[in-house]
C-alpha cells in the first residue's frame, strides 16, 4: 500500500486536484482566462489577442490539469469560431491550429510544474523509488520551466512565421461581448485565489531557500509537500461565506479523476516490484552491452528523444515506466559517475509531458482528435513539430540547467 495508493506522492496528487477544484469552482480560472484574452493589450491586433490566449492557457495548466483547463477553454474557442463564421467541414487552418495549440500549450505547461499534474508526480515517485532519493520541487520547476517557456515562445513563432496562420479574422472579434458575464470578484474568489498562492510559496520555499536563505533552510525542509494542501483543503471547507462551504470536502473530492489516480498508483506499484524483482539488474546487464560504447551525452538525447516520441504514441505513464525502466539501471551502472540519475530522471519525466500529436497521447489529445476541428494527419504534423522543438530545447537548455541545479 506504501508504494501504491499510500504513497505521499498519490496523497498530493489528489490534495492537489481537491485544491485546482477550488478555482474552478469559485469562477477564478474562468475570470483568469477571459481577463487574459480582453485586456487592453490583447485588443492591440489578432496577434496580440493569440499570443494572450496562449499565455492565459500556459499559466492556468501550469497549475490545473490539461483536461481542466481544456474545459475552460474548449467553450471559448468554439464560441470565436463561430463568431467569426468557421465551420467543422470547412477545414480551414485557423481552428485546426488553435484547437492543437491548445492541448500543446497545455501540455508544455504541464511539463514545467508538479502542481495538480500527474505525469510529473508520477515521475517524481520513479525516481524515488529507484534510488530513494527526492526529486525536489525547486529543482524540477528551476530546470523544466525555462524549457517550457523557450518551446512555448518557439511554437507561437512557429505558427505565425512558418504556418503563417491566417487570423485577419480576428480583426472583427467583438471583446465586450466575450466578458460580458463578468461580475465583481467574490470573497469565495478571493479566498481561493489566497491559499492557493500561499500553497505554491509553501512549495517552493524548501528548495528555494538553500539558495536564498541557507540559514533558514533546515526550518523550511520541514514542510512537506502534502502540508500546505491539506490545511488549505481543510480550510476551503470550514470557510463560509454566506452561510456555505467555499470548498466542501466532498465536491472536492468529486473532482479527483479517480481513474487517472488508481492508474497512477498502479504505475508506482509496478516500479517498486521492478525493483524487488531484480529485473533493473537484467535491464542493466542487457542494454549494457548495447550503449557500453556510447557517449554519456549521446546516450541523455537518445533517453530524451525516446521519452517525447513514445509519450506521442503510448501514454504518457507508460513511456514513465519505459523510459525509467531502461535508463535508472544504466545511469547507476555503465554511466556512473558521468550521467547524474536526477539529471536524467528530470530530463524523462518532463519529456514524457509533451504528449500532443495523436489520440492515444493523452486524454485531452484524444479530445482535440475527436473535436472534428482538426484532421488526424494535421494534428500528427503540428504535434511532430512541436515534438522537434521540445526534444531539441529539452537536450540542450533542460540538461545545462540540470547539470548546474542538480
Amino acid at each position: 500500500f506504501s508504494s501504491s495508493m499510500g504513497n505521499t506522492t498519490m496523497i498530493y496528487l489528489m490534495l492537489c486536484f481537491m485544491l485546482a477544484a477550488s478555482l474552478q469552482k469559485t469562477g477564478v480560472a474562468d475570470r483568469l482566462a477571459k481577463w487574459f484574452i480582453t485586456n487592453k493589450f490583447s485588443r492591440k491586433g489578432p496577434w496580440y489577442l493569440v499570443a494572450m490566449m496562449f499565455i492565459a492557457i500556459f499559466v492556468l495548466a501550469s497549475g490545473l490539469s490539461s483536461s481542466s483547463t481544456m474545459l475552460i477553454f474548449l467553450p471559448i474557442f468554439y464560441g470565436i469560431f463561430s463568431v467569426l463564421g468557421y465551420k467543422k467541414e470547412d477545414k480551414a487552418a485557423f481552428p485546426a491550429i488553435m484547437v492543437v495549440s491548445l492541448i500543446v500549450v497545455s501540455q508544455i505547461a504541464q511539463a514545467t510544474t508538479p502542481i495538480s499534474h500527474a505525469m510529473t508526480l508520477i515521475g517524481m515517485s520513479t525516481y524515488n523509488n529507484y534510488t530513494g532519493e527526492v526529486m525536489d520541487f525547486a529543482q524540477y520547476v528551476g530546470v523544466c520551466l525555462p524549457v517550457g517557456l523557450v518551446v512555448f515562445v518557439l511554437w507561437f513563432l512557429v505558427i505565425k512565421y512558418v504556418l503563417k496562420m491566417d487570423v485577419s479574422r480576428l480583426a472583427n472579434i467583438d471583446y465586450d461581448a466575450l466578458n460580458k458575464d463578468s461580475k465583481p470578484l467574490t470573497k469565495q474568489e478571493k479566498i481561493a485565489a489566497a491559499l492557493y498562492v500561499i500553497c505554491i510559496i509553501l512549495w517552493v520555499l524548501p528548495g528555494v531557500s538553500k539558495y536564498v536563505f541557507p540559514a533558514l533552510a533546515p526550518i523550511f525542509s520541514k514542510i512537506d509537500q502534502c502540508y500546505p494542501p491539506l490545511v488549505a483543503v481543510l480550510l476551503l471547507h470550514f470557510i463560509r461565506v454566506d452561510g456555505e462551504p467555499v470548498l466542501p470536502y466532498k465536491e472536492g473530492l468529486a473532482a479527483v479523476p479517480w481513474t487517472t489516480y488508481m492508474f497512477g498508483g498502479t504505475l508506482l506499484t509496478l516500479g517498486s516490484a521492478i525493483a524487488d524483482i531484480g529485473l533493473q539488474v537484467w535491464i542493466a546487464d542487457v542494454f549494457g552491452k548495447i550503449v557500453e560504447n556510447m557517449s554519456a551525452g549521446l546516450f541523455v538525447v537518445i533517453m530524451i528523444i525516446l521519452a517525447v516520441i513514445l509519450t506521442n504514441f503510448l501514454s504518457n505513464a507508460v513511456t514513465i515506466a519505459i523510459c525509467f525502466a531502461v535508463a535508472m539501471p544504466l545511469v547507476t551502472t555503465v554511466f556512473a559517475g558521468q550521467i547524474s540519475p536526477i539529471v536524467i530522471a528530470i530530463l524523462i519525466t518532463t519529456g514524457a509531458s509533451y504528449a500532443f500529436a495523436t489520440a492515444p497521447a493523452t486524454p485531452p489529445a484524444a479530445i482535440i482528435a475527436d473535436s472534428g476541428w482538426v484532421e488526424s494527419g494535421k494534428m500528427l504534423k503540428y504535434g511532430m513539430i512541436a515534438a522537434v522543438i521540445a526534444v531539441v530545447c529539452i537536450a540542450t537548455i533542460g540538461q545545462a540547467l540540470a547539470g548546474v541545479l542538480c
